[in-house]
């Protein structure tokens, strides 16, 4: 007549210990995955609200070779309640450019836009001309 061997501590399972162990370690896991699922759609919305707003300003920059800004000075604003928060200003001052002869070329303006929305300012330059 043969015995079978009593089972001994390791092949009873895991003990109590181990478990919490290996939960712990899976929490940490998935805490690490969740911040940088965060991290990267964070990143993501920023990365939008930047191109937004460049194109945004690339579109202003375009409407204003058609109707630019009075010469004088003054700044025409969009409001950015009234442009998908992002607030324009344009500003054309008179700018004073030379021909290859020396002589001054009239109707040159140097436009600036600076669109501002909550990821930050942008600015671009860009001179018209306009006789």
């Amino acid at each position: 007549m043969s015995r079978k061997p009593m089972a001994t501590r390791r092949n009873r399972g895991f003990t109590l210990f181990e478990v919490l162990l290996a939960l712990g370690v899976f929490a940490l896991a998935v805490t690490g995955i969740a911040v940088a699922i965060d991290t990267a759609m964070q990143a993501g919305i920023e990365v939008r609200r930047r191109a937004f707003s460049r194109n945004a300003m690339e579109s202003r920059l375009a409407y204003c070779l058609a109707d630019p800004p009075p010469a004088s000075g003054e700044t025409r604003i969009i409001e950015a309640a009234k442009n998908n928060g992002i607030r324009v200003e344009e500003t054309a001052i008179p700018w004073e450019a030379k021909n290859a002869q020396g002589q001054p070329v009239p109707g040159i303006r140097k436009l600036t836009v600076i669109t501002k929305s909550e990821s930050g300012t942008d600015r671009a330059e860009i001179l018209l001309y306009h006789p």
